[in-house]
């Protein structure tokens, strides 16, 4: 299986400008021949909007705004695992979430962040407590944003309810306040047996710089695959009866 990371520069927005590079991110990626494409943390909104309109409304998702995306998804007949703000008209609140679409453009399950800062940035989310993995065809990914890799308690629930590979979605460079977020991932990979990826984002803002957010690959407790830089669609291929990471390096596709 051929996976995609697009490692992007989508945190200051607009929403409408993501968009378009999330639709060219997935169409290099799909032409290239990735099966699942993976975007960072609120790539449709952009990790800061907020901050920057403390106005703007979440909306519930998919929005008309992503009809677009949502076609290429199924002429290309790929699993897209997209970042983005979701309104939950239920519970009348917002969540960070990672909200999984399968072949068909349909909806297969989502993840919503349960380590939400609930401050600056993140002010506008609710934090969740569901923790169940998402069905992509015949394998069971457990999905998690950011910060939900932190400590290793997520990805070892999400192997017990039998994750294959754990992906995380992210808008996290090492900083000294926020710490190397390396070492988590790497744990997670080591006491799960399973690979995981992080599909971070690029870009340098007045808040954070993300232009050495890493986007890796670990295997066994190590990072395999690692880039930081210009943003990029990152491919990589993976064995998913053998759960191993097939790639030596990325093959990377620069935007």
């Amino acid at each position: 299986m051929r996976i995609a990371l697009c490692h992007l520069e989508i945190s200051q927005g607009p929403e409408s400008r993501n968009i378009k590079l999330l639709e060219k991110a997935v169409r290099i990626a799909a032409d290239n021949g990735a099966q699942w494409v993976i975007t960072p943390e609120t790539a449709v909104q952009g990790y800061y909007f907020y901050k920057l309109d403390p106005a703007a409304q979440v909306e519930q998702q998919p929005s008309a705004k992503l009809n677009k995306l949502l076609a290429l998804v199924k002429a290309y007949g790929l699993f897209l695992f997209l970042g983005s703000g979701e309104y939950d008209s239920e519970l009348k609140c917002n969540f960070n979430s990672c909200i999984v679409f399968a072949q068909d453009g349909s909806i297969c399950g989502k993840h919503r962040k349960l380590i939400s800062h609930g401050i600056g940035a993140e002010a506008w989310a609710q934090k969740a407590s569901a923790l169940e993995p998402v069905n992509c065809g015949t394998i069971k990914v457990g999905a998690l944003v950011c910060a939900d890799a932190w400590y290793s308690d997520h990805a070892q629930e999400m192997h017990k309810k039998g994750a294959q590979i754990i992906i995380d979605i992210a808008a996290w460079p090492p900083t000294e306040v926020c710490g190397n977020p390396l070492g988590a991932w790497e744990k997670c990979s080591e006491v799960t047996g399973l690979p995981m990826l992080v599909c971070n984002q690029t870009g340098a803002t007045e808040w954070m710089d993300m232009t050495i957010g890493q986007s890796v690959a670990i295997e066994k407790g190590k990072t395999k695959l690692s880039y930081s830089g210009e943003q990029a669609v990152l491919l990589l291929d993976w064995d998913e009866r053998l759960g191993e990471i097939l790639s030596d390096e990325f093959e990377i596709i620069k935007i």
